[in-house]
């Protein structure tokens, strides 16, 4: 897989660097950390880290976009089985409520001899073999789904010595609400979680990036183009991908590529509600503290927001990982703030 593929990178010899990352990664779970975050910024990258360090180990990947009942997890687990058959068979072979059928797995959810989520999970810990079970943005889970996760997550530490669930997500703020590890309600209120964060590329990496991935394309692009996109995209491996991937398919102007990213940026953006669009506006025209916020939108938007709801705004902006203490975390979401209309 080329380095300007727009997929997720699913082998070692296809990720660009990452060493530190994936070896604190296979590190924890030599040392049997029960559960393991993955942490960063939108497009940084971790569906790549965490894809490819599965593919050393044993263990499903799951993907919790768009889980809503239960019927969607199980539906998912059973998938996540059957993507992994040759790695996880011996897993589940002679296990009650399962059933190999070719080079597929079901899973008997309900009725006469089912199984459940942590009773599946029980008997592959009784293998005596460590299994990774990892849940993917899974801060975009609602309840009552939350808490029934939460609960297998909590079991799961409590009681499976053999199993490590990594969860990752790029709203950091949320995924840290969905644990609810500092909140006394959830079961996993003190757990200890091992984090292992994926960061930004300095400005060698990226160019070394851009270098070799144009290098595969057979493309060489002036100096100043690669420079320029480092500027632009500030180490973001996601954003380099979609500017190497366009510069190949014959997009070279520059200007036209920002304009696409932003556009992009604008796209997600547009789903926040009006207030919260202008709370980022504020910021993105360096509105850098608390009371420069609440004046611009009053004198831009002739709302005085309460002071409690503004302080929850920037709160959920901070917990999607899109600003930090006045500053945005992604120039390109920036950009795209100071274009949004409320």
């Amino acid at each position: 897989m080329a380095l300007f593929d727009l997929r997720p990178k699913c082998r070692r010899e296809d990720l660009f660097d990452r060493d530190k990352e994936l070896q604190e990664l296979y590190k924890a779970f030599e040392q049997g950390k029960p559960l393991i975050a993955l942490i960063g910024i939108r497009r940084i990258g971790k569906t790549s880290v965490l894809r490819t360090f599965l593919s050393g180990v044993q263990g499903i990947y799951i993907d919790m976009r768009g889980v809503v009942r239960r019927s969607d997890l199980e539906l998912r687990v059973a998938d996540a089985f059957s993507s992994a058959f040759d790695k996880v068979k011996r897993f589940l072979e002679g296990i009650r409520g399962v059933e190999i059928v070719g080079f597929s797995v079901e899973v008997r959810w309900r009725g006469r001899d089912s199984v459940s989520f942590t009773g599946l999970l029980s008997e592959i810990n009784k293998k005596g073999r460590r299994f990774v079970v990892a849940l993917d943005e899974v801060q975009s889970v609602r309840p009552p789904l939350t808490a029934e996760i939460r609960n297998a997550i909590a079991y799961s530490y409590d009681n499976l010595e053999n199993i490590t669930f990594i969860v990752a997500g790029s709203e950091v703020g949320l995924l840290y609400s969905f644990l609810g590890y500092e909140n006394p309600s959830s079961p996993l209120y003190g757990r200890y979680v091992h984090e292992v964060l994926i960061e930004r590329f300095d400005r060698d990496l990226a160019r070394e990036f851009l270098a070799r991935g144009f290098s595969e394309e057979g493309i060489k692009p002036p100096d100043e183009v690669i420079e320029t996109a480092i500027e632009l995209f500030d180490g973001i491996v996601g954003w380099l991908v979609f500017f190497g991937r366009k510069y190949v398919d014959g997009y070279r102007n520059l200007e036209e590529l920002k304009r696409m990213a932003i556009d992009l940026a604008r796209e997600e953006l547009n789903k926040l509600s009006s207030r919260e669009k202008m709370v980022l506006k504020a910021v993105a025209l360096n509105c850098d503290s608390w009371s420069k916020v609440r004046s611009f939108i009053a004198e831009n938007y002739g709302i005085v927001l309460p002071k409690s709801t503004l302080s929850r705004i920037i709160e959920k902006l901070e917990k999607l990982s899109i600003v930090k203490d006045y500053r945005f975390l992604d120039p390109v979401y920036r950009e795209a703030a100071k274009t949004l209309t409320p």
